[in-house]
């Protein structure tokens, strides 16, 4: 450490711009991981956040499940399960139209979601997901659909919702008041089998994420380009690494001359990038937590501290791959021919 801190203290600027580099790249990982998630919660949190496991669905080839239908006659012939009712609905909230994702459940299960004071919900009360406080909603306020007057009842302790779209849950009294008994699914938790005709299908959690309209090419196409981001930067960073370690070639070979052991140049080097790396990810870390504090309301940007450890460990990771270049280098340099090429 000796060795690295030294140098690191008279080339001050070098090193500043390599720390400022690894900044850059953190903050751009953090930053489109962090779109990634907001657009994931924004688009299927309602799913990810219902504690099911397994959803009966009307058999087809996609399980897309606002299109899917499920009769009376469907509901009764499956044991055990509840009934989820889902509809893509305009609400008119004192002259303003506002999207929701208009949800059912047994306000009995676990797949009502839970509230402040978990308040039982009489016909047309509803429970709503926080985003809709952004549309100037509170508790009590009121809307219309079909006619009808809802109330909100309470918001959600997690984000829900579906399709870009806020949701709302009512109970199932109110939902076969309007609609029917006709669902789009039933859920279970915990269950390895499950007896279904053969006009339904038995889809996994992630089968119905995965055809949440939109959610696979948006998440697919952002993790790529996290992937990208993060080849890439083990390529810039092996890059300049090396080209840090081959200016230093004749004095790594006069240490070698004078008995330096190589395990301690590696030591050093490895010390050198390891203080660098982490130096720059906190950096990044800071400027990405203040990008969240500008970014508006309306882009959907979340970042976990799970995340943030996770993409900071993988930039690490790749800083500490693209140094065995440099490793190489000081493995195969002749202490003579170094020594000849001081100039």
């Amino acid at each position: 450490m000796f060795l690295a801190w030294k140098e690191m203290r008279y080339a001050k600027v070098k090193f500043l711009l390599i720390i400022g580099i690894i900044t850059l790249i953190t903050s751009l990982v953090l930053s489109i991981s962090g779109l990634a998630n907001g657009l994931s919660v924004d688009n299927a949190s309602a799913i990810k956040n219902m504690p099911a496991d397994t959803y009966v669905v009307e058999a087809g080839d996609t399980h897309q499940l606002e299109r899917s239908q499920l009769t009376e006659q469907d509901i009764s012939s499956i044991k055990g399960g509840s009934p989820l009712g889902l509809k893509m609905v305009e609400v008119n909230q004192g002259g303003k139209t506002v999207n929701v994702s208009l949800f059912s459940a047994d306000p009995d299960s676990a797949f009502m979601p839970m509230t402040a004071g978990n308040p039982k919900l009489a016909p047309y009360e509803v429970l709503a997901d926080p985003g809709l406080k952004e549309e100037g909603l509170e508790i009590g306020d009121s809307f219309t659909y079909e006619d009808k007057k809802w109330v909100i009842k309470g918001f959600t302790e997690k984000r829900f919702s579906y399709g870009h779209t806020p949701a709302i849950f009512t109970s199932l009294e109110t939902w076969e008041d309007l609609f029917g008994v006709t669902y789009q699914a039933i859920l279970f938790t915990n269950v390895e089998t499950i007896d279904t005709p053969s006009e339904l299908d038995i889809a996994s959690k992630e089968d119905i994420l995965s055809n949440v309209p939109g959610y696979s090419a948006e998440q697919g196409s952002l993790n790529m380009m996290v992937i990208f981001l993060l080849i890439i930067s083990a390529i810039v960073l092996a890059t300049f690494f090396y080209v840090m370690t081959l200016q230093k070639l004749h004095q790594y070979g006069v240490l070698k001359a004078i008995g330096t052991k190589v395990s301690i140049l590696l030591r050093a080097l490895f010390a050198q990038i390891s203080t660098l790396t982490i130096s720059g990810i906190v950096a990044g870390n800071v400027v990405t937590y203040g990008l969240t504090l500008v970014i508006p309301a309306g882009i959907p940007f979340e970042l976990s501290v799970t995340m943030i450890l996770f993409n900071s460990a993988l930039i690490l990771l790749m800083a500490w791959i693209g140094s065995l270049l440099s490793f190489r280098s000081i493995l195969t340099v002749d202490p003579l021919q170094a020594i000849g090429s001081v100039k």
